[in-house]
């Protein structure tokens, strides 16, 4: 082998290191996407969202729950709580009776109380497990929910 040869495949195993080390450097300091930041891809009414659901999950899922899609939700509070992790949890109305949108709030969600009507954005995570041997309905899930004024 000659020594052209030799660093030419030196020069050529070096650029592909370097190569990957940036690489990895990017997606080792990517910050997640933050809902707050961007404008909406989607916007429903939770009624509709979860009717989405009910139908078929998987077209469902096609159209809400996409990776970094998000999506802008507005309907009827129907209860307030926390998660264990102290986060604020709105319930929002929807057709079926025991069923509801679960959204997990990010930060304060001021003096939301029952009967509210609001608009918020985040990402849907899909429909919930149900149990029917205990009346349980499935919930839409949405998580790092952030009110829209």
């Amino acid at each position: 082998m000659t020594p052209k040869t030799k660093r030419t495949i030196l020069f050529t195993v070096l650029c592909l290191v370097a190569i990957g080390a940036g690489i990895g450097y990017y997606f080792y300091t990517k910050k997640p996407l933050n809902p707050n930041d961007v404008s909406p891809d989607t916007k429903t009414i939770s009624t509709e969202l979860y009717q989405a659901f009910a139908a078929d999950t998987v077209v469902a899922k096609k159209n809400f729950s996409r990776k970094d899609e998000v999506v802008e939700v507005s309907g009827v509070v129907t209860g307030t709580s926390q998660n264990p992790d102290k986060q604020p949890v709105i319930l929002l109305k929807t057709d079926v009776e025991g069923a509801s949108v679960n959204c997990t709030i990010e930060g304060t969600a001021g003096n939301i109380k029952e009967g509210d009507t609001i608009r918020l954005k985040g990402f849907c995570t899909g429909l919930g497990a149900a149990d029917a041997d205990l009346g349980l309905v499935a919930d839409v899930y949405m998580i790092r929910c952030y009110l829209i004024k």
